[in-house]
């Protein structure tokens, strides 16, 4: 059984957790060294100083390993043992796994030489076995701390481009479902529709050639094929070609509903190079794609305008129209509005506006607006 969440180490948990284990280091290694030959008074505020800083290293990575090699040096010289250089070890290779390569590999260096100088003048200038051996110990152990920084952050990197990789896997493996499912419906459902469309206006030609009034019912048949024709390839578009910004769309959409008998009037400040979240983007075409539909239908006016902007945090959505303003009974079409609204933690109004019957919608959007500066060369390359 894994252990729960709040039980595991992370972040400035896992911070605190190292810096009281590397302090309890030093002050052992400093009580001993009082228990034997005396240690000074400046070195305990020394031994201190070092891993009291390391809850700052993911900030300041390059100031807590330069602190730690500093007091290392200016209480070498007491040979407190090697509990007492785990501080400045530690440093290094956090401050490698930051990035900061040049300057960790110039430190190690910086120290190893300074670590074979001191032992050698300890020595009388004598190269003895003692000196080699002292050196090396710790010019190891420094090269394994760099060694261990550079060899963890490699493999986070690689871990993250594997993931990055897997979801982009996840999203081609999506994009062939939606054609496929796109071809499905083709195959399945547009044939049959269009037989239903073509009987229905044959129907009515003929009626109308014999001078009949056409029956009510045949009429809206044909309609709703119509309709149905019409909705289900805006939603085949969608599954097959996924790319790009919807809104950048829109003016298509509206050209279409023109062709109804509406003036309608867009304003729309998203095009190809404006930074839109994915989900936003979707549920604000959707939702004028909705709107328009439910004006065309049930408005009975004979005016829309069309507004999307974006502000600092939100895409803005209005769709109204100057019908009717009489309770509205919500649909299947509001309710998927405030559905997908409500998916993305936005808000939706529905109801008279100053212009008629207004849709707006607010929909949060990670991504950032354009500055004064980017929408002014927008426009003009418009």
């Amino acid at each position: 059984m894994s252990a729960p969440p709040t039980s595991r180490l992370t972040g400035p948990r896992l911070d605190l957790a190292v810096a009281a284990l590397l302090l309890a280091d030093t002050l052992l290694s400093g009580v001993f060294k009082a228990m034997g030959d005396g240690l000074p008074l400046y070195a305990w505020p020394l031994l201190v100083a070092g891993p009291a800083l390391f809850p700052l290293w993911r900030r300041h990575p390059r100031a807590v390993m330069l602190l730690n090699v500093v007091v290392l040096v200016v209480i070498g010289h007491l040979h407190l043992g090697p509990l007492s250089a785990l501080p400045a070890l530690v440093a290094v290779a956090v401050c490698m796994y930051a990035g900061h390569r040049r300057l960790t590999i110039a430190m190690v260096l910086i120290l190893s030489t300074f670590t074979f100088l001191g032992n050698w003048q300890t020595a009388g200038f004598r190269l003895t076995g003692n000196v080699l051996e002292q050196s090396m110990l710790v010019i190891g152990w420094l090269h394994v701390a760099l060694i261990s920084g550079e060899s963890r952050r490699q493999r986070d990197a690689y871990m993250a481009e594997a993931e990055h990789t897997r979801e982009e896997a996840v999203k081609r493996k999506a994009a062939d479902e939606r054609v496929r499912i796109a071809r499905e419906l083709h195959d399945s459902l547009t044939h049959s529709i269009s037989v239903i469309r073509v009987q229905a206006g044959v129907a009515l030609h003929l009626a109308r050639k014999r001078g009949e009034e056409p029956p009510p019912a045949l009429v809206a048949v044909e309609e709703a094929a119509k309709d149905a024709t019409r909705e289900l390839r805006e939603t085949l578009t969608m599954l097959r070609d996924d790319d790009g910004h919807r809104l950048s769309r829109v003016t298509d959409l509206v050209d279409r509903y023109r062709g109804l008998g509406f003036a309608i009037e867009i304003a729309c400040a998203i095009d190809d190079h404006a930074e839109v979240g994915e989900e936003a983007d979707h549920a604000a075409y959707r939702i004028v794609q909705e709107a328009l539909t439910n004006a065309v239908r049930h408005s009975g006016g004979d005016r829309v305008r069309v507004r999307v902007a974006r502000t600092e945090e939100a895409l803005v959505v209005e769709v109204a129209d100057n019908g009717g303003t009489a309770a509205v009974v919500p649909g299947r079409g509001l309710t998927g509005m405030r559905e997908r609204v409500d998916a993305l933690g936005g808000t939706l109004d529905v109801g008279p506006g100053e212009y008629g019957f207004t849709v707006r919608a607010e929909l949060p959007d990670a991504a950032p607006a354009p500055t004064a500066e980017a929408a002014a060369a927008q426009e003009a390359a418009r």
